[in-house]
């Protein structure tokens, strides 16, 4: 009987612990997984869609407007990516005041809208520009800028992708500069 094993406690043997450390792994993963989740949460889907699809059509005589005025805009970006120069051309009025926002296509904190200053001019050119302060960029691939009026008049907007340079040129919508509005799709 001298040979009769002693029994060890449970919490001593290997087996309870290789069987626990599936799931205790799965617990820590999936918590891991939970906080990344929620510090990398895109604002893809709209709370209220229908209200957003109305404001849209409400939206597209600002589109028509700058059409009609014949506005466009350059937007560079300095390389830090938190300054910038606006050039704006066509018929609107340099003494008011005019936005730049620069959006997030999947975060909507990361959107800012910016006043822009204007820089006077001693050439009397038919451009105005502009300089615009602002936090520095988060990296993307792509941002959506626009520039408008404060009064709601007007906009200029495109799509920026940031591999092709720190400069985007904003236009009306392509099928407005045709001869198409949202009346006359012919």
């Amino acid at each position: 009987m001298a040979q009769q094993k002693q029994k060890k406690p449970w919490y001593r043997e290997p087996w309870p612990w290789i069987l626990m450390a599936g799931p205790m792994i799965v617990v820590i993963a999936s918590t891991a997984s939970f906080f990344i989740a929620k510090e990398n949460a895109a604002d893809l889907v709209s709370d209220d869609y229908y209200k957003d699809g109305k404001h849209i059509d409400i939206q597209l005589h600002r589109d028509e407007e700058a059409v009609k005025r014949n506005i466009r805009a350059t937007v560079m970006l300095s390389p830090d990516m938190d300054t910038a120069k606006v050039i704006v051309s066509g018929d609107f009025d340099v003494k008011q005041p005019l936005r730049l926002q620069l959006m997030h296509p999947a975060k909507k904190s990361d959107d800012q809208t910016v006043q822009l200053a204007y820089v006077p001019s001693e050439t009397g050119s038919a451009q105005a520009e502009y300089n615009a302060a602002f936090k520095p960029l988060p990296k993307t691939n792509h941002w959506y800028v626009r520039v408008e009026d404060a009064a709601g008049k007007w906009r200029v907007e495109n799509k920026w992708i940031v591999s092709q340079g720190n400069a985007v040129s904003l236009i009306p919508p392509d099928k407005l500069l045709k001869g198409q509005t949202p009346e006359n799709p012919n």
